[in-house]
């Protein structure tokens, strides 16, 4: 018996002394206002993963450069929204990008369309959403799968996805499910704006109903767009009306511009990683995008 305890023993100091590995995580930390925070220093930051703090062994702002997708609803049923609150709102959003920032700019109405192929250049959002008129339903959904696909994840660089849109009746080809499903695959970031307005009762697809074939409605959007900020570590927004629209933009730019990379050390092999990173700072929000070798 004696023996057999000394090799479990031994075994056990074997398993301890297995090498340990280096992950880094990329995270969004906002203030209580929704400001980006800077200066954050190691010390007050801690990494916890399975509820066991990790030695962090690096900090630092997240200064790779940045290509996003933005999305915005040009459908009908937002009919004069789209100019009074949308227009210039994104425009100054694209403005407010990190610098050497690169962004593409697809619109919904009837069909998703890319107005503006990824550049530098901040007005061109502007011009390219006013000379698009509101038309035909929201295509959204589909959008948010195009849109996601055509960015491209490149090494060196960070991705997102920023959707603004409204509760009107929308199409889509594809069941919620598998949109999540699929634009999770491509590994980005997804900031969404859904403004609750756009819809009425008794249109088709008001509050989820499948009254028209392929119609989706204000449950779907709840669904898609809220999954994809939750489960990507993004920014989820649900202003009451369209007039939200720009603080909610003011946000998620802010926690564009707030990011973080953090390295720390776990061990290796884990099946399962629940990782919560937490800053001593008071009335801080911190977003997770997720973990990588």
């Amino acid at each position: 018996m004696l023996t057999l305890a000394l090799l479990v023993l031994a075994l056990q100091g074997v398993a301890d002394l297995s090498p340990a590995e280096s992950r880094t995580l990329t995270v969004s930390v906002t203030d209580d206002k929704g400001g980006p925070v800077t200066g954050l220093r190691t010390d007050e930051v801690v990494v916890l993963e399975n509820g066991v703090a990790r030695d962090v062994s690096r900090l630092e702002p997240e200064t790779r450069p940045l290509m996003v997708a933005v999305i915005v609803d040009s459908s009908q049923p937002i009919g004069s929204l789209y100019r009074l609150n949308l227009v210039d709102e994104v425009a100054r959003f694209v403005g407010r990008l990190p610098d050497g920032s690169r962004y593409a700019l697809w619109t919904t109405g009837d069909r998703p369309t890319k107005v503006v192929d990824f550049t530098d250049d901040a007005s061109r959002a502007g011009r390219a959403l006013k000379r698009t008129f509101p038309r035909g339903g929201n295509t959204v959904l589909d959008a948010v799968i195009e849109a996601s696909e055509d960015l491209k994840e490149k090494e060196g660089e960070r991705t997102a996805v920023v959707v603004v849109s409204g509760n009107g009746l929308g199409f889509s080809s594809y069941d919620r499910t598998e949109v999540v499903d699929r634009a999770l695959r491509t590994g980005h970031t997804f900031m969404t704006v859904n403004f609750q307005e756009g819809a009425a009762p008794g249109d088709p697809g008001f509050a989820g109903s499948r009254d028209a074939v392929g119609s989706v409605g204000r449950a779907d959007y709840d669904h898609v767009l809220g999954s994809l900020a939750d489960r990507s570590g993004g920014l989820r927004e649900t202003p009451l009306s369209a007039m939200g629209v720009g603080r909610s933009l003011e946000k998620i730019a802010a926690a564009l511009g707030g990011q973080y990379r953090i390295t720390y050390s776990t061990l290796p092999d884990l099946k399962e990683r629940k990782v919560e990173v937490r800053v001593a700072r008071p009335g801080v929000k911190v977003s997770l995008r997720g973990s990588r070798s």
